[in-house]
């Protein structure tokens, strides 16, 4: 006996109802079928601790899921063939505890072994759901089929099914997985809809056994429903994902693709489909007949062209860079953006492609795509280095930690972050400190070609120590202190500092202001300073 072919990459959901699986067996078991096109099911329970939990109609979840089990296993399989693995049931805290307790058999070989497992099974560990996946994935081997994952939670073992169903479907794996959830909070459910929405399938949500049988329900109407399995291929016979339409004879057109599963009625239908580019348009569309059989699958491959091909390439000097996101237009209107790394199918035309790097490489190309021809597009950047600047106060080296400038010709050309600095053209530039407080500003800075360049510049600066007294003349708290400094039109308010604390300041014009707060009062004190002053002053309360 054998697993038919089934859609490919389905995505995996954590699943929660063992009754749902339960359900979606017997709707399998129920489906007529020789044994030679009769699908394999695969289960993995879950046998974690928390599986002791009890649902609201106050059973426990691992004895809602034996008599699920024990119903499924009861039901006429016709020849199918069924497995189950479980996790968390040998040890407590072990990422590893996986295991493939009854392995893929003919149903009436299997049933025994499910049912016997099942009720002796003592949940007790963590929840392995990814490792568990990839264990079943080399279990399946080269078959295909149906991959019900039952879980009542989600993974803890620091791994992630959503991106490891994203890999089995760009790996085009030939498994269905069908997602249920039983008895979950919201977090959880939003978690899990992931899986299911990487699967290509329906999420069930079941908060009580009603519940549970409704999506069973609506899970055997869907896979007992009529479905058309598109497969393209190129002339080469490779592989290609497609999309279209199929026109019923009622009348009606769905849109239909060769991922997943096509749920469209039975009868005859025409197709249109092929490979759709990154603008959304089908590529060259092959027409054809298909029909469908009144249940189960109708596998429909049809021969497609290739669209031509657009990829990039990014360098700096000759090496490769990463470079950025391109957007994509066509007659003014953007039609798509792409990231570097990514190769997009297109239509043949004319693109105009922009791609910003950073501030000093907004960059452009226009391309001509030809009918068969595949392009790759090479941006050469302009060559900027990474720069770092540390401005220290000279007489101290106290660091003064503000974000810097680079201006040149007139023009502020980059802001440089006071830890993370900039990346900036080779070049001579000024070095600006806006701080309103403590400016400065340095000519004739040279960046040369060299890569991650460290300044160190000297600031001239005087050094200001400020103690409040008390009113008899006692020493006071060290509270807040304002400083203003005159920019020849008015007061400039930059810092807050606190007493007691000895800082830097270019020179220039100050005034120091106290902290008026309750019962204390302060009067401002102006004051002038050159580089290399060291000053010292008191802000006496006056209340």
């Amino acid at each position: 006996m054998r697993w038919t072919d089934f859609p490919r990459s389905l995505a995996f959901q954590t699943f929660l109802s063992c009754l749902l699986i339960a359900g979606f067996f017997a709707s399998l078991g129920a489906q007529p079928a020789a044994a030679e096109d009769a699908p394999g099911v695969y289960v993995i329970l879950d046998a974690s601790g928390s599986m002791w939990g009890q649902l609201p109609e106050g059973k426990n979840k691992i004895v809602a899921a034996r008599e699920v089990l024990a119903d499924f296993v009861a039901q006429d399989f016709e020849g199918k063939e069924l497995a189950l693995r479980a996790y968390g049931h040998n040890r407590k805290g072990d990422c590893a505890d996986t295991e493939l307790v009854v392995p893929v058999a003919p149903a009436e070989q299997a049933r025994g072994k499910i049912v016997s497992f099942a009720n002796g099974v003592n949940p007790k560990g963590k929840t392995p759901i990814t490792r568990s996946l990839r264990a079943a994935l080399e279990d399946f081997g080269d078959r295909s089929g149906e991959l019900i994952l039952i879980s009542d939670g989600l993974e803890t073992c620091d791994a992630d099914p959503c991106a490891l169903m994203k890999e089995w479907r760009e790996r085009n794996v030939a498994i269905r997985v069908h997602v249920v959830g039983l008895g979950l909070e919201e977090k959880e459910k939003e978690a899990l809809s992931c899986i299911a929405d990487a699967a290509g399938t329906p999420f069930y949500a079941a908060d009580s056994t009603a519940e549970l049988a409704d999506g069973l329900g609506q899970i055997r109407e869907v896979t007992s429903a009529p479905a058309l399995i598109l497969r393209g291929v190129d002339a080469d016979g490779e592989e290609l994902r497609i999309h279209g339409t199929a026109l019923g004879a009622d009348g009606e057109e769905r849109a239909v693709a060769s991922e997943g599963r096509n749920l469209i009625p039975a009868g005859e239908h025409a197709l249109e489909v092929g490979v759709r580019t990154k603008s959304g348009e089908i590529y060259r569309p092959v027409t054809r007949k298909a029909t469908l059989a009144p249940r189960g699958e109708t596998l429909v491959e049809v021969e497609v062209s290739t669209p031509p091909r657009l990829s990039f390439r990014f360098e700096e000097d000759g090496e490769k860079h990463k470079g950025a996101l391109v957007r994509v237009y066509q007659e003014g209107k953007e039609v798509f953006s792409i990231r570097p790394q990514d190769v997009a199918y297109v239509m043949p035309g004319e693109y105009e492609l922009r791609s910003k790097v950073n501030q000093d490489n907004e960059l452009k190309r226009t391309i001509t795509v030809e009918d068969g021809e595949d392009q790759e597009v090479l941006f050469a950047l302009e060559t900027t280095v990474k720069v770092y600047f540390q401005l220290v106060a000279s007489g101290s080296g106290i660091p003064y930690r503000h974000n810097t400038e680079l201006w040149q010709d007139g023009e502020r050309a980059y802001k440089v972050h006071s830890s993370n600095g900039a990346r900036a053209v080779p070049g001579t530039y000024t070095l600006v400190l806006p701080n309103r407080l403590t400016p400065f500003q340095q000519e004739g800075v040279v960046i040369t070609a060299e890569e991650n360049q460290e300044f160190v510049l000297e600031v001239p600066s005087a050094h200001l120590t400020v103690n409040y007294l008390e009113a008899d003349g006692s020493a006071g708290g060290q509270e807040r202190i304002f400083l203003d400094r005159w920019n020849g039109e008015r007061w400039q308010r930059d810092k807050v500092r606190r007493s007691g604390e000895r800082f830097p300041i270019t020179p220039g014009r100050y005034q120091l202001n106290g902290w008026n707060r309750g019962d204390y009062q302060f009067e401002r004190q102006e004051f002038t300073v050159e580089a290399g002053d060291e000053l010292e002053l008191e802000l006496r309360d006056q209340s």
